[in-house]
């Protein structure tokens, strides 16, 4: 009898665990149709005036290198990049990895140790020397209390300035065309969720996701320059955040 009842309590975790993988396996981008109205008087808050930075997830195909990916125990995750690639994808936080058979996997940030440090003086000077990675639950990399990253929509802030959760409407964003690999355009609606941070993210900058895109021209308003000020409004439409949160929850 009670052989049984473990049995089945580790049916129902394997269930469990499957429904979770499941409520991630779908493309943020597939779901978003970036076409939320254009919000009234009473749907905007406060006024913050900020300056903006962009950040990519690099797409790289496997088997080009020889530096490992690794986990904070300094167990290699499998792929091997090449050392600007290994560089590339410390500075950014994230890397899909494309497999011979079409699959890819993306792996984030875990944290830094000390073991197998990874030289990138001749690429940049960052030290990112001892960036160590895990997979990411999101297809595009993973944001901060359990958020994934959607391309176009997630924000990195400063949680003083720009608390996590919130929403920010860019007059300057909206209609902004943004041609994706498959060819399709989006036609942006001006709206972005702070959902991750960064270390080099402090009092009125944002980075913002920008997918795999390595720049950001349909964004004109990211100049990279802290005197590059724009305005955008706190959203206080409850309709739109929650619609906003479930996205970046990969529901």
């Amino acid at each position: 009898m009670l052989r049984d009842c473990a049995k089945l309590a580790t049916l129902m975790v394997a269930i469990f665990y499957s429904f979770s993988v499941m409520a991630y396996s779908g493309d943020p981008l597939e779901k978003d149709t970036f076409s939320f109205r254009e919000p009234g008087a009473n749907d905007l808050g406060a006024t913050v005036n900020l300056w903006a930075t962009s950040y990519y997830l690099p797409q790289i195909k496997e088997g080009n290198g020889d530096i490992a990916l690794r986990d904070m125990k300094n167990i290699s995750l499998g792929p091997e990049l090449t050392l600007k690639e290994w560089c590339e994808s410390a500075l950014e936080g994230s890397v899909r990895i494309l497999s011979a058979d079409g699959s890819a996997k993306t792996f984030n940030y875990a944290g830094t140790t000390v073991g197998f440090p990874v030289d990138c003086s001749s690429i940049f000077r960052f030290d990112v020397s001892r960036t160590k990675f895990r997979e990411a639950v999101g297809p595009y990399g993973d944001g901060i209390q359990d958020f994934i990253l959607a391309p176009y929509r997630t924000i990195a802030t400063d949680m003083i300035t720009v608390p996590t959760g919130t929403v920010l409407y860019i007059p300057q964003a909206r209609g902004a065309k943004i041609v994706l690999d498959n060819g399709r355009t989006i036609i942006h609606d001006g709206y972005f969720f702070a959902a991750d941070r960064g270390g080099a993210i402090k009092d009125n900058h944002i980075d913002v996701f920008i997918g795999t895109h390595k720049d950001s021209p349909f964004f004109p308003w990211i100049k990279s320059r802290k005197d590059g000020i724009f305005t955008a409004y706190v959203v206080t439409d409850k309709t739109v955040i929650a619609e906003l949160a479930s996205l970046h929850k990969g529901n």
